[in-house]
């Protein structure tokens, strides 16, 4: 039996699934980070209107959870406007809100947005990661990124004034239009010929296209496009 040597197969095996582990314990916080720093796209096929959310026609969204309440959001349309932005919320756990109040404000350098209520009701509680990377969660799951959770007080006669299914398909192709309209009178008014506000092919707007205008463009989209559908 000179020159035999006993190879444990099981130690080596060991070894290949420590390297797998290893493998995946790298990867998958890398994916993670990938899936929630993806930022939204303007394109309308990028736009998401999943079934069963109801959209406010000042970008906010609100989703009937099983347990009766109600989540509610900022869609992916105005997310992919603005870019990487601060995100404070003006009311607190315990409030009751009334649609269309001004429950959030998006921030920037010197410039903001007011977000408004899609629904009336009383604030269960509040997502705060969300606030912490907002607009970075937009590539997770839709309803995954909502603000905060509400009992609602008027659902019944309140989700007939909001948009989903094929209407919301229709809605998002219209606000891509009159988002043209608005930037191209804010050209005029505010000589914006060095501003990349639309693509040199397919007259697509540019992703993130608010995140390098002036504070006087960010009144002008307020006024002009949000609150101007404000109800």
């Amino acid at each position: 039996m000179d020159g035999f040597s006993y190879l444990n197969i099981f130690s080596t095996k060991g070894v290949e699934y420590l390297i797998v582990i290893g493998f995946f314990i790298v990867v998958i916080p890398f994916w993670r980070l990938l899936k929630e720093t993806e930022m939204p796209r303007l394109s309308l096929s990028a736009v998401r209107l999943p079934r069963g959310v109801y959209f406010d026609a000042t970008h906010t969204w609100a989703y009937l959870e099983t347990a009766g309440k109600i989540r509610v959001g900022i869609d992916d349309f105005l997310t992919a406007l603005t870019g990487p932005v601060t995100l404070k919320l003006n009311i607190h756990r315990g409030e009751t809100i009334k649609r269309g109040e001004h429950i959030a404000t998006l921030m920037g350098d010197e410039k903001s947005l007011k977000i408004y209520s899609p629904v009336s009701g009383t604030l269960k509680s509040i997502n705060k990661s969300a606030l912490k990377i907002f607009s970075k969660r937009t590539n997770n799951e839709f309803t995954e990124n909502w603000l905060f959770d509400m009992e609602p007080k008027r659902w019944d006669i309140e989700k007939s004034m909001l948009i989903m299914g094929e209407k919301a398909q229709d809605w998002i192709r219209q606000e891509h239009a009159r988002l043209r309209d608005v930037l191209a009178f804010a050209e005029l008014k505010y000589n914006l010929n060095d501003q990349p506000v639309l693509l040199q092919e397919g007259g697509e707007i540019v992703d993130q296209v608010l995140g390098s205008m002036s504070p006087e463009i960010w009144e002008e989209f307020q006024s002009e496009f949000i609150d101007a559908v404000k109800s």
